[in-house]
């Protein structure tokens, strides 16, 4: 029936299958949005673990008027909901959550960028 290789095999195979598990088992960094504007970060927040609302808004000053950028932090989600900038692509972004993302509203010099630990 079964030879002694075929039993090697179907525990090699058996074993493959589980290396994914390393990799994905394993928890995921905590990430934090760190919110610059005009190159300096203005705040840092954590976001693993967030749970409720917090809410802020950026200002930018520029040829004497104020620009504004209204953010939201939902639960471990961060978004810009309000803009008076023009093209408004930082609303459009939309909410983000893993590390590497970015929104960005160029008018008013804003990143926020998601980073992890």
């Amino acid at each position: 029936m079964l030879k002694k290789a075929d039993i090697v095999l179907i525990v090699l195979l058996f074993a493959l299958s589980l290396l994914p598990l390393v990799k994905f088992g394993q928890p995921e960094p905590a990430c934090y949005a760190e919110i610059r504007q005009a190159g300096k970060v203005i705040e840092r927040i954590q976001l693993t673990g967030h749970t409720g609302v917090t809410e802020l808004t950026t200002t930018y000053k520029t040829d004497g008027q104020e620009k504004h950028n209204h953010i939201r932090i939902e639960n471990e989600y961060i978004a810009v909901t309000a803009a008076d900038c023009p093209d408004k692509i930082c609303i459009q972004t939309g909410a983000i959550s893993h590390a590497g993302e970015i929104i960005a509203c160029l008018p008013h010099q804003l990143i926020i960028e998601i980073k992890s630990e």
